[in-house]
């Protein structure tokens, strides 16, 4: 009789073993859960976060490349107007310069005339 009542007692021990397990292993699976969504919440905000600097910077880029072309553009015309004023410049010199040696000419025609 002795012998069923340690048996008996030594089950009992068991199965409250057992059972204390389970409840730990229950709670420690809910702790898991609980920071895997944590973890998961904050994966995907700094995955949003991520994405608006990325858009903000595009969107930069996008301005500055834009302003860049702009003063390209306004550059070039400068350069244009540039090699327009030269050009008229030069042209005037040339003109200039054979209407002195035509003057010249004409000058020394009269003078041995």
């Amino acid at each position: 009789m002795e012998t069923i009542y340690f048996s008996i007692g030594v089950l009992t021990m068991v199965l409250v073993a057992l059972a204390a397990l389970a409840v730990y292993s229950t709670v420690m699976v809910s702790k898991l859960k609980k920071e895997n969504n944590d973890f998961q919440r904050q994966l995907h905000d700094v995955y949003r976060v991520i994405s608006e600097r990325e858009e903000y910077l595009r969107t930069e880029m996008r301005l500055g490349e834009q302003e860049l072309n702009l003063q390209m553009d306004q550059l070039n015309e400068h350069i244009g107007q540039l090699t327009s004023s030269t050009d008229r410049r030069f042209d005037k010199l040339i003109d200039t310069y054979f209407l002195v040696k035509e003057t010249e000419k004409e000058s020394k025609k009269i003078i041995k005339g």
